[in-house]
């Protein structure tokens, strides 16, 4: 009886597995792209062979500007790479483009990133640092750069 019981669990288990595995069909069908969207995918294609990219180089920078496809929420994102000091920073922009004071800079001599964050409003700024060798908040620092670090355990904001 048990050998049964336990066959049984063993084949609803794979049974459940496959058909949750399907693919569900939404009555949505399959539709051919347009001609338009045939023209704009060959378009990025050839950029792309072309090895075009959308970084510019100002002043010793690459820089690209991002307003459509940032990872931040009603905000646009500027990437800013310096070779020569080993270091890549994003920040944020509004929507047309224009600098935020949050940033991001990851810092590849001294394997750190920093982060810049105003809370308006509040009207304060904190400086967060992270080690990227461990992934883990190493200090945070107000506006005029003193250590809070410790203020923020013991206020239970903050656990390292």
């Amino acid at each position: 009886m048990k050998k049964i019981i336990a066959l049984l669990l063993v084949f609803t288990l794979a049974m459940s597995f496959l058909v949750g595995c399907g693919k569900k069909d939404n009555g949505e069908k399959d539709v051919p792209p347009t001609d338009n969207q045939i023209e704009e995918n060959k378009d990025q294609n050839d950029d792309a062979e072309k090895g075009e990219t959308k970084f510019e180089e100002k002043d010793g920078l690459l820089i690209y500007v991002d307003t459509e496809n940032s990872p931040f929420e009603d905000s646009g994102l500027k990437i800013s790479i310096n070779k020569d000091e080993n270091y890549v920073e994003f920040i944020k922009t509004d929507l047309e483009g224009n600098e935020t004071v949050d940033y991001y800079k990851f810092d590849y001599s001294t394997n750190t990133m920093e982060k810049y964050y105003y809370v308006s409003a509040m009207g304060t700024a904190f400086y967060y640092y992270f080690d990227l060798e461990t992934g883990e908040l190493a200090k945070v620092e107000d506006g005029d750069h003193k250590d809070t670090t410790e203020g923020m355990k013991e206020a239970g904001r903050l656990s390292l």
